[in-house]
């Protein structure tokens, strides 16, 4: 199924091989802003990163676990080459959740890497809800299938699903000067968190 994804006109996949900590976007432009972030959080970091970008008109959603490496050589190189990886998605909130606008689920396979990464985002942007048990993760955002790419990688693999607010595509930021400041505040500070995730990774 990738490889069907990867053939279709205007969709571009992206792989750039720096430090053994990486940042991926999966469903770039599918869901708003994630590449977007995942690509500055790697610049910020001299993180590695990996994406796959669609069209504006392409609503093609293949989930993550069937984004098999044997599909993309970029992708295999990508994980073969980080130890750690933060995957970013994006998604509606926790529906049933009283904060279903400011939840954040951290899933994937590294459930140490998830807890530190959900501490730097706690601090970061105190006013969302950081949820890191999966007892308290909806089963299908929990990032936890095998052949999810975030659980391929040599070590670690977390996955973050983020509400719209914090990728700056809610109502609330209709009057934001995008302009001249690419990101809202909620942006810029889960990318201060971000980076902060990386250094206290260890990288």
């Amino acid at each position: 199924m990738l490889d069907e994804l990867l053939a279709t006109d205007g969709v571009s996949e992206h792989c750039e091989l720096r430090a053994p900590i990486g940042f991926m976007a999966l469903h770039g432009g599918l869901e708003a802003n994630t590449w977007e972030i995942a690509r500055e959080a790697a610049s910020r970091t001299g993180a590695s990163l990996y994406g796959v970008v669609q069209p504006d008109q392409l609503t093609w959603h293949v989930p993550s676990k069937h984004y098999a490496l044997a599909e993309s050589p970029r992708l295999t190189s990508f994980c073969e080459h980080v130890d750690v990886v933060i995957s970013l998605h994006g998604y509606g909130g926790v529906r049933d959740h009283p904060e279903r606008w400011l939840t954040i689920c951290m899933g994937g396979a590294g459930r140490v890497e998830s807890t530190i990464v959900a501490s730097a985002l706690r601090s970061t942007l105190p006013e969302y809800c950081v949820l890191d048990s999966l007892d308290d993760i909806p089963p299908q955002y929990r990032g936890v299938h095998p052949d999810n790419p975030v659980n391929k990688v040599r070590r670690a693999g977390v996955q973050i699903e983020l509400p719209p607010r914090v990728r700056g595509i809610s109502p609330i930021w209709a009057e934001h000067p995008f302009d001249t400041e690419p990101w809202v505040p909620h942006t810029a500070a889960l990318l201060d968190g971000l980076v902060a995730a990386v250094h206290d990774l260890g990288y």
